[in-house]
């Protein structure tokens, strides 16, 4: 059977080679650019994969570790075994990974408001720093988009045709996600029930599809977890870390001053010896814990500050600062922030745009975009935190421009036309 390429697939294709170019040059240029932190991290636990150490403790004293979700650093050690193994090829092949998300960005755009507003959104994506840099820095954001992505685009597929085989891999792509950014454990709840809602007309066989989205979730994300709970003495579901961030985003620094609504390393406590690693983060979110409830008269103003550091649009040049240290060089971090708050505008115009359509592709989109508002609101804001809702902004940007060209073209006197796409989300099935 002869496959005819579309004008959408010459299209998508001709961005993907110039999303490559952007990430491959980008990559080249910063080959030099500091790495420390949590990418340090990512990149010493993948190198002790590699070398059959199992998951080990980068740095003294060298126990057992779950300080991040695992996806990255098995995702490293596969390309250190066979050889790409230093700080410049990791960076080119991850940008290679977000090229295959500018990809899906487009497919799923495609899938919400047709081929226009596909290749709109790659494109955007294909050149959008706030994507680019995010390859480029060694961290877990670039697989994670992938994951995400990817399970927004089985989230609709699910809706065109329910089965619990669709379902299932909506639940797997989910649990991909999670180990990789613990924080898509919210997906399960904020993307598969609506999901399976809107794709049964019956409450027990919506159950019924969630629960096969639910066991796949299940099946995938548990032998982690097991192998977890043979490690250590406290249950550890995903990451360590994510019990340990709540002293950094709440204590003294943290709700007064400068610093109000990010996070600060120096707020944790010393390990005690006879602590592991498990052991050491529930600590430190209890001491966090305590504090919060200590305090909840700051709690208003320390949500503002995290919200606004989440849209960026507190403490520009703090942001900047945060930025760099997490491997995005300070440049293209200020244009890429500005470009931000131009897409986050189109964006806002796209849901209103979406919503006179009553298509259910904006449920999905607004999924990542709820996801992260929430993760903020009880951790702390950032960036980084923002990258799950980066694609479901540029889509909906791509809206309001393919929108607004639409109209000029209108009161110009020229017609409208669509390529032919796939069926829109809201879509009734036969």
């Amino acid at each position: 059977m002869r496959h005819t390429v579309t004008p959408f697939t010459k299209g998508l294709g001709v961005i993907a080679l110039l999303a490559l170019a952007v990430r491959t040059i980008n990559a080249i240029q910063h080959r030099d650019f500091q790495v420390l932190g949590d990418a340090m991290t990512f990149h010493l636990v993948g190198q002790g994969l590699a070398d059959g150490k199992g998951f080990v403790e980068a740095f003294p004293p060298g126990g057992p570790t779950a300080e991040h979700p695992p996806g990255l650093e098995v995702f490293l050690a596969f390309w250190d075994k066979l050889g790409a193994n230093g700080f410049l090829a990791h960076r080119i092949i991850l940008g290679a990974v977000g090229t295959g998300t500018v990809v899906l960005i487009g497919l799923l755009a495609r899938r919400v408001a047709g081929d226009r507003v596909g290749l709109t959104a790659a494109a955007i994506a294909a050149v959008y720093p706030m994507l680019w840099l995010a390859d480029a820095s060694l961290m877990s954001e670039t697989l994670y988009g992938f994951f995400l992505v990817s399970a927004l685009l089985c989230a609709l597929w699910v809706r065109d045709a329910p089965s619990w085989r669709r379902a299932a891999a909506l639940g797997a792509l989910i649990a991909l996600a999670a180990l990789t950014r613990g924080e898509a454990l919210a997906l399960i709840v904020l993307l598969a029930i609506p999901v399976a809602i809107a794709s049964r007309p019956t409450w027990s066989s919506r159950a019924a599809l969630w629960a096969a989205t639910l066991a796949a979730f299940v099946l995938v994300l548990a032998p982690w977890t097991i192998f977890n709970l043979t490690r250590f003495d406290s249950p550890v579901l995903i990451s360590t870390n994510s019990n340990g961030l709540f002293v950094g985003a709440n204590c003294r620094d943290t709700y007064h001053g400068e610093l109000i609504g990010a996070w600060r390393f120096q707020c944790y406590t010393k390990r005690r010896a006879n602590e592991d690693e498990a052991q050491y983060f529930a600590r430190q979110r209890r001491i966090g814990i305590d504090f919060a409830l200590d305090h909840k008269g700051r709690w208003p103003a320390v949500v503002g500050a995290r919200l606004g550091r989440l849209a960026d649009v507190y403490r520009f040049d703090q942001s900047v600062f945060f930025n760099t240290a997490e491997g995005r060089p300070a440049n293209p971090v200020r244009w890429g922030i500005r470009m931000y708050w131009v897409v986050a505008l189109l964006a806002l115009a796209g849901i209103v745009l979406l919503a006179r359509r009553r298509t259910f592709g904006l449920v999905v989109l607004l999924a990542p975009i709820v996801m992260v508002v929430c993760v903020a609101t009880v951790t702390y804001g950032g960036t980084r935190f923002r990258y799950a809702a980066e694609p479901s902004l540029v889509i909906l940007a791509a809206v309001t421009l393919v929108a607004a060209a639409q109209r000029l073209l209108a009161s110009a006197g020229a017609p409208r036309t669509e390529p032919a796409a796939s069926p829109p989300a809201s879509a009734p099935r036969a």
